[in-house]
């Protein structure tokens, strides 16, 4: 009898097994997600406080201005963003007009309204200015500080300063863009885990909506370790699952000075999906307009050699790469973020051996960890190029995983084999020139699928039973 039952339990999972590999998958199959975005702006905002230039950065694809200062001399109400200031009511008009969100600025340390040095951080400055009430539908949070120092960070966590901010703008992001690895010492850190469980502890454990954010731009002249995006990135995605925060990139989106004189469409493209495997929900890229001083002599010194808009505020070939870019990763915000990230790995190129993504993770042997600690369907994958997989899960929709291409721009495509199992195919979101419809993919008997990624391209892939 049990040899019996064995052989039918057998001809039960052959039977199942082939009628996966049989089974048509369709549109049908897909899951049904509700309707996101990613939140995307600009660094700096436009200099012109006009309902053009205002529309102009939203044509390019960004659903939300973040109200960030040129260096004018003499500073002024009129010419600097803070909470209360004339520039900021002017600006907020305009973004509720033509439908845009807005990230305000609480000032710098230098300035806020009536208030310097330690009253900055003593008083009650979010009660005290708000004139917000009727835009509070389009105020997402408030930029807070630029990459703190020790002590600064223990001023931004005092709890006065954080229960005042909670009273007037509840669950809003308290945003501060935190320091990247590379420089975590010269802010009188010992180091990044340092920086990390402080600002996790102190700050954003206060919070039911924290917020966390990191600028590392890889395009620079100084070449720094191509690894440290990926190590940098990393971090900050472990320490925003473990305080369930928003997560922000900074985007590099600015030429000359210390950055590469050009940026392409495929450089823009590499960062907004490298950013959105490590669990995205902001982008901002530094810059939009180029950050201008405006001298005592009446002079302007431009700080860049251009961003996505020239000198003069007109819009360059890169604008428009990333309003390409823009509208591609937006047509599967609302798959991605459907999910949760759960943890990256790397996989080295078999034809081009750089190891560049090896710094991702390491076990206990310090050998490169290329499995998931936990997931239901990913078992391995080979690349001829370097290449980043990240596991992604949903109570509601199971797992899901991103591929991202992280070779050099040589002109040759990285060539994919990934095997997965209890699945029968899987949906692909995304690539360049994305349309908004998934391609449905059929595994083979072995559960393989085979894919070509050009330089700076990623897939969202999601497993269909």
């Amino acid at each position: 009898m049990l040899k019996k039952i064995m052989c039918a339990v057998l001809a039960l999972a052959m039977l199942l097994s082939l009628s996966a590999c049989d089974k048509n998958y369709n549109e049908s199959d897909l899951p049904e997600y509700s309707q996101q975005e990613f939140e995307i702006c600009g660094l700096w905002a436009p200099h012109e406080i006009t309902e053009s230039a205002f529309q102009q950065y939203k044509d390019a694809g960004f659903n939300v201005m973040s109200f960030t200062n040129h260096d004018e001399v003499p500073r002024s109400t009129e010419n600097q963003y803070f909470i209360g200031s004339k520039r900021t009511d002017e600006a907020l008009k305009i973004c509720k007009k033509i439908g845009i969100d807005v990230y305000l600025a609480y000032g710098a340390s230098w300035f806020n309204r009536h208030n310097e040095g330690d009253e900055y951080f003593d008083n009650k400055p979010f009660s005290t200015y708000n004139y917000y009430g009727e835009y509070m539908d389009i105020i997402k949070g408030i930029h807070i500080n630029d990459e703190p120092n020790k002590e600064t960070m223990a001023k931004l966590a005092k709890d006065d300063l954080i229960e005042d901010y909670i009273k007037v703008y509840g669950d809003r992001k308290y945003m501060i863009n935190l320091i990247p690895a590379t420089a975590v010492t010269s802010r009188d850190f010992v180091d990044y885990d340092e920086m990390l469980q402080i600002y996790g502890e102190t700050i954003m454990s206060k919070f039911n909506n924290p917020y966390i954010c990191v600028d590392v731009y890889p395009y620079s002249k100084s070449k720094s370790p191509e690894q440290m995006i990926i190590y940098n990135y990393n971090e900050i995605a472990k320490c925003a699952k473990k305080y369930n925060a928003e997560t922000s990139f900074i985007l590099q989106s600015s030429t000359g000075t210390e950055f590469l004189e050009t940026l392409s469409e495929a450089d823009m493209r590499q960062q907004a999906y490298l950013a959105i495997a490590f669990g995205a929900d902001n982008l901002q890229y530094y810059c939009y307009s180029v950050p201008r001083t405006t001298l005592d002599d009446g002079s302007v010194k431009y700080l860049y050699n251009h961003c996505m808009l020239n000198h003069d505020g007109t819009p360059n070939q890169l604008y428009y790469d990333v309003k390409t870019v823009n509208n591609e990763i937006q047509k599967f915000a609302s798959a991605v973020l459907a999910y949760n990230w759960q943890q990256t790995i790397g996989v080295s190129g078999t034809v081009d051996q750089t190891f560049r993504v090896a710094s991702v993770e390491y076990d206990k042997d310090f050998n490169p960890i290329t499995k998931f600690d936990s997931d239901n369907n990913y078992v391995s994958s080979t690349s001829s190029y370097d290449m980043i997989v990240s596991h992604f899960a949903s109570e509601e929709f199971g797992d899901a995983y991103m591929f991202v291409n992280f070779s050099r721009d040589d002109g040759e495509n990285n060539k994919i084999s990934a095997t997965f199992k209890d699945c029968g195919a899987v949906a692909i979101y995304g690539g360049a020139g994305y349309s908004g419809t998934p391609e449905i993919v059929t595994l083979n008997e072995n559960g393989e699928f085979s894919l070509e990624l050009v330089y700076g391209e990623g897939v969202f892939v999601v497993p269909l039973v």
